[in-house]
């Protein structure tokens, strides 16, 4: 099977009953008089296979008939592929099963990102972007699946023309010849442009080697103006910097690494000195720890001092107060009854306060010791705090103006020199350059200048190609019954059929070149199937038998229209003469008025792989044309 066959045509219109074509993936026939819109379902697949309306070449569908949607349903070996497109829109939607396929919109122009020139493409197995020769000078252009399309999808306007078939007719004539034997190449062979070692044409090389050239003088411009820009830095630095006067450039480089290791050396000097004052002012803070313990101890001791003074005051009073009373005289009677009463000697209270005070006193006198040994050792903690800060402060002033003005100094020194160095050798790098372009330049411009080359597509098809392929037509027109089939050939001239050495345009009228097209078109679709790298499976003729007339004294079986209908019918037989709709790969549409088929239905007789879709012009009998709620066509 091919990579695609085309199931059914639909088109629908609000209101309007949906039309339908049913297609067969073999031989198919679409048979009825004039005005019944046979050619529309070309028109209609064409418009699905992405056709883009022009002003001067619209899509040929009247709009006023109020069908304005268009489906085209495919079967590939992997599901389906549905196309879909509104009339007027330039955007085509996608759906189906087939999961190669994503179901999205694609535009019809073929540079979008999303585009459904690469969709049929991938159709048809071209699954990458390819380039093809399109003209003798070396052109290239993009293959795209509208510039292959019109070899195998024959409208009725392009069947009888007397040009090739093979040959793009909406292509500019200067790129047409070129351009269309490139695509059949790559559909018979793979090759593309890159294959085909493509080399530009005289005005692309010679712009390019002027370009160069220019590019090139250009660049040695730049390079001197910055060579004086440099040297006249070297000469300012020579002129200011006492440097120059001791030093040659070449051993920059010896200082640069003498003040690098200074650099370190001092840092690390630095480094040291930081963590030794980290240290002392940790000493520090431990020394002002015990000192503001010390002080905590000496207020507690001034505290205690003024409560034992308080209470040997207290004590003193109660003793000198039982003294006194001691020395007044004592009453024995009661001054309100005259009753004699009892005096108690109780001394026991006194004697304790004394023993009390005398215990405070010694208490006081060791808290006065205490106090002079705290006060020694805050002196002595006060002491070796001053000196630790002074060690410190030392340290740090020696960091602050000694060591890190010296690095700084040679930091910059260092910078100098190295700005130094690398100026010297942007210098000698600038000159080198400017020695290498020139040389580059002088060869350039005594380079002869690019030839005219002319690039001939015909050489790329190999003899067994062409052969084959000759074999194949000359195959068809005998089984066509035509006359001098024998002697017929592909002319690579006219990319056109040659029969007896005389050319197709010029010894053949509308009908006969009509008939001749589509052999030509048919060979080439059977070749592909059998042969081809690449192949459309796909062949579509509108009316390529509606101009040929035979004559009336031959035998109707002898015709060529009956040989043809017999060859078509024989492609999608077996060996054994039987009928396989599997035998061929290609699928084929053809639409004729029905009386210029007057044996067809005995000649299909009941085949399984052919179908017949026959318009009657009678809305009486059978189908009346393809629009179903249309009656007249323009």
């Amino acid at each position: 099977m091919a990579g695609f066959f085309i199931e059914r045509l639909v088109v629908t219109g609000r209101g309007k009953k949906p039309s339908t074509i049913e297609f067969s993936d073999g031989l198919n026939f679409i048979v009825g008089p004039s005005n019944t819109g046979k050619s529309y379902i070309v028109e209609c697949i064409d418009y699905l296979f992405g056709f883009e309306p022009r002003k001067n070449k619209p899509f040929r569908f009247d709009p006023g008939l109020g069908y304005d949607n268009f489906k085209l349903f495919t079967r590939t070996p992997n599901g389906t592929v549905i196309f879909e497109r509104r009339l007027g829109e330039n955007k085509i939607t996608l759906s189906g099963t087939d999961p190669n396929f994503e179901n999205r919109a694609y535009s019809i122009g073929h540079t979008a990102k999303y585009n459904i020139n690469s969709v049929w493409l991938q159709m048809i197995g071209i699954n990458e972007p390819h380039k093809i020769l399109a003209t003798k000078d070396g052109k290239v252009r993009q293959l795209t699946w509208r510039s292959m399309l019109p070899m195998f999808f024959i409208k009725q306007e392009h069947i009888a023309r007397t040009s090739s078939v093979l040959i793009n007719p909406s292509v500019m004539p200067s790129m047409a010849e070129t351009a269309s034997k490139a695509t059949v190449l790559f559909l018979m062979t793979g090759m593309d442009a890159d294959s085909n070692e493509v080399v530009e044409d005289k005005k692309i090389r010679t712009a390019k080697r002027n370009a160069v050239i220019d590019y090139i003088k250009s660049t040695v411009g730049r390079f001197a103006q910055r060579e004086g820009e440099l040297l006249e830095m070297q000469r300012r630095l020579k002129a200011n910097s006492p440097v120059f006067a001791r030093y040659a450039f070449d051993d920059f480089s010896t200082e640069i690494d003498n003040i690098s290791r200074e650099i370190e050396e001092m840092q690390g000097r630095i480094n040291s000195n930081i963590e030794q004052s980290k240290r002392l002012m940790s000493e520090i803070y431990a020394n002002n720890g015990r000192l503001t313990e010390c002080e905590t101890l000496a207020d507690r001791f001034t505290a205690l001092r003024s409560q034992y003074l308080s209470d040997i005051k207290r004590l003193e009073f109660v003793v000198d107060g039982n003294l006194a009373h001691s020395l007044l005289p004592m009453t024995e009677r009661c001054p309100f009854c005259d009753s004699e009463v009892q005096v108690s000697g109780d001394s026991s209270y006194i004697d304790a306060a004394r023993a009390e005070l005398q215990h405070i006193r010694v208490h006081l006198t060791e808290l006065e010791k205490a106090e002079r040994d705290l006060a020694k050792k805050r002196s002595s903690i006060e002491s070796i705090i001053e000196k630790l800060e002074n060690k410190k402060r030392s340290i740090d002033t020696g960091v602050s103006l000694e060591l890190k003005p010296r690095l700084t100094e040679l930091k910059e020194k260092l910078s100098t020199y190295r700005y130094i160095l690398e100026l010297n050798k942007e210098l000698e790098v600038i000159q080198n350059e400017e020695r290498t372009f020139n040389k580059e330049l002088t060869e350039k411009e005594t380079d002869p200048a690019p030839a005219e080359i002319k690039y001939d597509i015909d050489r790329f098809f190999d003899s067994n190609t062409l052969q084959a392929f000759g074999e194949k037509l000359i195959a068809i027109l005998k089984a066509c019954h035509y006359e001098g089939a024998g002697s017929a050939r592909l002319n690579m001239n006219t990319f056109d059929l040659e029969v007896g050495g005389r050319e197709k345009a010029l010894s053949n009228g509308g009908g006969y070149c009509g008939f001749l097209n589509t052999v030509l078109a048919l060979t080439l679709v059977e070749y592909l199937a059998e042969y081809g790298e690449y192949s459309p499976g796909l062949l579509v003729a509108d009316s390529p038998l509606s101009q040929l007339s035979e004559s009336e004294f031959k035998v109707k079986s002898d015709t060529m229209k009956a040989g043809l209908l017999e060859y078509l019918l024989s492609i999608y037989k077996n060996d054994i003469g039987k009928s396989n709709a599997t035998t061929s790969a290609t699928q084929i549409i053809i639409i004729e008025q029905k009386e210029k088929l007057p044996m067809l239905d005995s000649i299909i007789g009941n085949a399984p792989h052919v179908k017949v879709i026959e318009f009657t012009h009678d809305k009486n009998h059978g189908r009346y044309g393809f629009l179903e709620d249309v009656f007249e066509y323009e």
